[in-house]
């Protein structure tokens, strides 16, 4: 999960980091579920009281080479597990690493940011791990993002708007991605955040066969929204309690995941 801050205060979405300063955000979440959607949309159940969950720490962490160029760091370390009439299957280790690029392209003064990303994802884990945390392959994203400081009402707020063509290697198919977030600083310590992530599946890869992951199919939609609070508790350090709800999709898992993050600001 990528979070998205106002630029008063810790930065990321459109907004590069301060030359030779940056930020960690680390993550947890909790997901659980036993129906997925279809490939018409529609949620169904696993067979065989099949039921899938993983508990994932996600270190996500920006660095300013300049006032225009951040260094970007993601790292997924899902613990999963699938069970069902026949078994159970765990498997626990690092995911999918993501490094990225980000560029400012206008003025880092102006109230208006506007960024490219670019961004190489690949796997950190066994071919042969099951459940597997993905497909095993390079992906290549491509990435703009637009976002905004203002104040309401007396209360600072922003909005992010990004979107992406995310290329992956070999038989998962391409990608659109979007995202979307609003906040608003609803006192001095507390912020209020609302985020939404869209991927759509191009349909242009090949078949695999899952029987224990049901979120790494190689070619699927997903939309989830993921309300939020976020606390400052100061010396640049927040906490993040939020509720992420998969509400609509195509070969994937449905489900709603509870959201725990803290960041760091250096």
């Amino acid at each position: 999960m990528t979070c998205v801050l106002l630029p008063h205060s810790l930065q990321a979405g459109a907004w590069t980091q301060p030359a030779r300063h940056g930020q960690i955000i680390l993550t947890s979440s909790l997901f659980r579920t036993a129906t997925e959607f279809d490939q018409f949309g529609d949620p169904v159940l696993f067979r065989d009281a099949g039921r899938f969950g993983h508990f994932t720490l996600n270190p996500y962490v920006e660095y300013g080479l300049t006032s225009r160029n951040t260094l970007v760091a993601n790292v997924s370390a899902p613990w999963l597990n699938y069970s069902n009439r026949y078994g159970k299957q765990t498997s626990a280790g690092l995911g999918d690493i993501e490094v990225a690029l980000k560029r400012r392209i206008n003025s880092p003064e102006s109230r208006w940011a506007f960024s490219g990303q670019f961004t190489v994802a690949f796997p950190a884990y066994s071919p042969t791990r099951t459940p597997a945390p993905g497909n095993h392959q390079v992906d290549l994203e491509g990435r703009v993002m637009a976002g905004r400081g203002l104040t309401l009402m007396h209360h600072h707020a922003f909005y992010d708007l990004e979107a992406a063509y995310r290329y992956r290697n070999s038989a998962p198919a391409d990608q659109v991605r979007a995202e979307a977030t609003v906040g608003m600083d609803a006192t001095h310590w507390l912020m209020l955040m609302g985020q939404f992530f869209a991927i759509k599946g191009l349909r242009n890869g090949d078949p695999i066969t899952i029987t224990s992951n049901p979120n790494a199919q190689s070619d699927f939609d997903l939309y989830k929204y993921q309300p939020s609070m976020v606390l400052s508790l100061g010396h640049g350090t927040r906490l993040q309690l939020g509720w992420n709800s998969a509400f609509s999709g195509r070969n994937t898992g449905s489900g709603h995941a509870a959201v725990l993050s803290v960041w760091k600001s250096f």
